[in-house]
């Protein structure tokens, strides 16, 4: 589960910059985000369950019930908190509680889109406008500023266009 200090969560002073990450910065991020995302999926259907069980228990009067929701409800929502912090830590931003879909802010083309990954996917494949959202995602291959590059024998995504590494060659 996420870190969490008691019912308490860091009060951080100030955001780090924003962070971009290329296609591969953003799969190797994968490795922390995938752990947290997961716990923030159960911990929101927690929340959620815990929710309408409070709403139940408070049509039917059960005001001893209605406590232990309520905390319940607390632990799951501090929960939250601390996954959403180390999140914002990794510097991606979580966009759908219920199916885990997280941007990681990039640039290609010269200008600023998002790479997009969904809990249950193997890499970031994905890729959207900053106002298109979800239902705007499109193959990373498609990605002006981005092609797919060979290097060392591997076929990947991972090297942009200008500047990108020696070694990697447009794939012919």
């Amino acid at each position: 589960m996420c870190s969490v200090h008691g019912d308490v969560m860091d009060v951080r002073e100030s955001r780090p910059a924003k962070r971009f990450f290329s296609p591969a910065e953003a799969d190797r991020a994968l490795v922390l985000v995938r752990r947290i995302v997961a716990d923030v999926v159960s911990e929101y259907a927690r929340l959620v369950d815990s929710q309408e069980a409070l709403e139940a228990a408070e049509a039917s009067c059960a005001s001893d019930c209605c406590e232990q929701t309520k905390l319940a409800l607390l632990r799951s929502a501090g929960r939250l908190r601390s996954c959403l912090a180390e999140l914002d830590d990794v510097g991606v931003e979580l966009k759908d509680w219920e199916t885990g879909v997280v941007d990681f802010a990039c640039i290609a083309g010269g200008r600023q889109i998002y790479l997009c990954w969904r809990h249950g996917e193997d890499r970031v494949a994905h890729w959207h406008d900053l106002d298109a959202g979800f239902a705007g995602r499109q193959p990373i291959e498609a990605l002006p500023g981005v092609g797919v590059y060979v290097g060392d024998g591997e076929v990947r995504t991972s090297c942009f266009a200008p500047g990108r590494p020696s070694g990697c060659r447009r794939r012919e």
